[in-house]
């Protein structure tokens, strides 16, 4: 068993140790069920709740209706549809250590958020372009503690090639339809699966910022043009438009951060690198790709990594540039005042660094345990400096996942696909802080376009897997268990998979329908088919069949659904949220490290799911042993010893979340601290 989950299962808290209380953290939520017969409410664990005292006090108009320790959910009756609900959270002793009110009753499990139409765009040539809701992020933008929905508009012309398209237009709107702004990227910068856009508080204000790629005709939300930094006196009339008809070296390139709360530009610097770093883009046998194509040359990948400023493990944007050869990497921070750079990585060369290792996206998390963030680039991960963690020379694949897939192996794993008829594998997992390919599904030959990795067997430890290439649902030991393309997957595409109904497993989540599979049975029994309901749901990204967005962005720590959807009219959001009772709780899924910053990269390139850094079945197998060890007091008595290893008594080791030794005294957060035999939780 991995030693972080014997430990106490606590990489959960690192999110929380300073967090402000703004009113809406605890996400309380009320709908109707879904069959419509009763109400359903729900709320948040945080993570620094105590998991077996907490009390969570449930109120109706005022009066208690659910006093629970135990589950972070109640069903009531429908007589209470009317009512306005509050909750309060108590900790051991009987205070209230936290609260939230004000909140009715939603008519339905699922959720409208009307969107204003930005309006059609006419090309030079006189096509007029149309827009649908595209790719989403959350993020509380505006620091009242509820997350807001950041939507980019996809217009009609947006492909695989460099052609212009109508501007790429970003808005943000809160979870009542209200929207806080709009940003118009312009002309010059490529719409569509290639655009990347970051939402997080990079400079620790309490409220988040987005942070994305932009060129001359780029407006923020006040619908002036950029001024800042290289865009400050910039000719916003010039097109970018070579004299090949494709975006590529014909203009500037630039990266700007926003403002969260009103759109406002904040500072713009000169991205790097730019498209004329290299003249072809794709050396490989038979191919090239220069400034009258640059298909490959212009994926502007992006992911939120807690990278090392001035010693200190801070939010920044890391950005790559090139998949399947040349391969270029930065990271940027936002301190309030300077987009700065960090560090630039380059692997230009055959064999070396992350070249021709990339994905069509981006994954962050701590991988090796230092406390810092590493980037996966796909069979290729940068350490936080920016350096090679490793390379597996497996390749470029459309599919990458980061998580705890394995309980017999210590810290994370990377499970990914191939598409290089060259790759050893079909399909890999791959230790996390080392590289090492810990199983491997041969090669058959060919492009294994799809794969996906989640818990939804409860006979075998572990997650299970499927790709395209084989016909078996797999566990993560490389054993098949069954064929996975049957019964309500029978038209699948292998997608995501979400947390909707009660138990610790995740269910499948595909085509804007769930399914669940039978560890009996053998199949996959339809839980929700979403697109039934309301104003139904359709998907994004073609053959991709994503959702919008896929998040814990209310109520408990199942996550909700959100597609869009065309009524009369107007174009909505619609976010579908679970109803049915759980008698779990797990800390709200983005107190979660590893899936936090999922949701800042999920709507990179290929979107894929967002996971956990943590097994939620491992953790409840240990759920009394993490009680007993959560003391989140303040560190004192320490010693100059080096990496922790001794107290005055010599018997005191101090560690990250993950196991690990670190320095003696840490940086402030939580660690685990071994006292005589004991491992306590302990805050410094």
């Amino acid at each position: 068993m991995k030693q972080r989950i014997i430990i106490c299962l606590t990489a959960i808290l690192m999110a929380m140790a300073a967090m402000a209380q703004t009113g809406k953290e605890r996400g309380l939520w009320a709908c109707k069920t879904q069959n419509g017969s009763s109400v359903f409410v729900s709320w948040r664990m945080r993570a620094t709740d105590h998991p077996l005292s907490t009390t969570y006090k449930l109120y109706a108009n005022n009066r208690l209706v659910k006093t629970l320790t135990d589950r972070t959910n109640a069903t009531l009756s429908g007589s209470y549809a009317g009512a306005t609900f509050r909750m309060e959270v108590l900790d051991a002793e009987g205070n209230v250590i936290d609260e939230q009110d004000g909140v009715k009753c939603d008519a339905n499990f699922f959720h409208h958020i009307r969107l204003d139409y930005p309006g059609d765009y006419t090309m030079a040539d006189g096509t007029v372009v149309t827009y649908t809701p595209n790719d989403c992020s959350a993020y509380d933008m505006d620091g009242d503690g509820e997350q807001e929905i950041i939507m980019k508009w996809e217009p009609s012309n947006a492909g695989a090639v460099c052609t212009p398209t109508g501007p790429q237009i970003v808005d943000c709107y809160k979870l009542d339809g209200t929207r806080l702004w709009r940003i118009d990227f312009g002309p010059n910068v490529l719409a569509g699966c290639r655009f990347t856009f970051l939402c997080y508080d990079f400079d620790g204000d309490g409220k988040g910022e987005l942070i994305g790629k932009t060129a001359q005709g780029s407006r923020d939300a006040s619908g002036e043009y950029l001024h800042t930094g290289p865009a400050d006196g910039a000719d916003h009339t010039r097109s970018s438009v070579n004299a090949s008809g494709v975006i590529t070296n014909g203009g500037k390139e630039w990266l700007t951060v926003f403002d969260g709360v009103t759109g406002a530009e904040l500072a713009t610097t000169d991205y790097w690198p730019l498209f004329g770093i290299r003249s072809n883009w794709d050396d490989r046998a038979g191919r090239t790709d220069g400034a009258a194509y640059g298909h490959r040359g212009n994926w502007f990948k992006g992911c939120v990594a807690f990278l090392d400023v001035d010693g200190q493990p801070t939010p920044c944007a890391v950005t790559v540039r090139g998949i399947y050869t040349y391969s270029y990497a930065a990271a940027w921070s936002w301190n309030g005042t300077e987009l700065k750079n960090l560090w630039k990585h380059t692997s230009d060369k055959k064999g070396q660094g992350i070249y021709a290792q990339g994905a069509h996206s981006l994954t962050a998390g701590d991988m090796d345990g230092d406390g810092f963030d590493e980037v996966m680039v796909g069979a290729a991960a940068l350490d936080h400096d920016g350096t090679l963690l490793w390379r597996t020379g497996l390749g470029h694949g459309d599919a990458t996942h980061l998580g705890d897939f394995d309980p017999d192996n210590e810290g994370m794993e990377v499970f990914m696909i191939t598409e290089e008829t060259e790759a050893q594998y079909d399909a890999a997992l791959i230790d996390a802080r080392t590289g090492t390919i810990l199983l491997g599904i041969p090669q058959t030959g060919g492009d294994t376009g799809r794969g996906l990795i989640l818990d939804c067997d409860d006979k075998h430890d572990g997650a299970e897997f499927m790709e395209m290439a084989d016909a078996n649902l797999m566990t993560c030991k490389g054993e098949a268990i069954a064929p996975w393309h049957v019964g309500a997957t029978g038209s699948s595409s292998i997608n995501y998979a979400i947390y909707w109904d009660g138990d610790l497993l995740r269910e499948y989540h595909d085509r804007s329908h769930i399914d669940k599979w039978s560890s009996t049975g053998h199949t996959w029994d339809r839980t929700c088919t979403l697109y039934s309901f309301g104003y139904g749901a359709s998907t994004i990204n073609s053959t991709k069949y994503n959702p919008n967005l896929q998040c814990d962005l209310y109520g408990d720590w199942r996550e909700e659904a959100v597609y869009w959807a065309q009524n009369a009219g107007n174009y909505y959001l619609t976010v579908f949220t679970t109803t049915t009772e759980s008698k779990y709780k797990l800390p709200w899924l983005r107190d979660d490290h590893t899936y936090d910053l999922a949701i800042a990269w999920q709507n990179c390139g290929y979107n894929q799911p967002p996971h956990l850094g943590y097994s939620p079945m491992e953790y409840y197998r240990h759920i009394d042993e993490l009680a007993m060890c959560i003391h989140t007091i303040k560190g004192e008595g320490f010693t100059d010893e080096p990496n922790g290893k001794a107290d005055h008594a010599g018997n005191r080791g101090i560690y990250d979340l993950q196991g690990r030794p670190v320095g003696n005294p840490p940086r402030p957060g939580i660690y685990i601290e071994q006292q005589s035999g004991r491992k306590i939780i302990k805050m410094y």
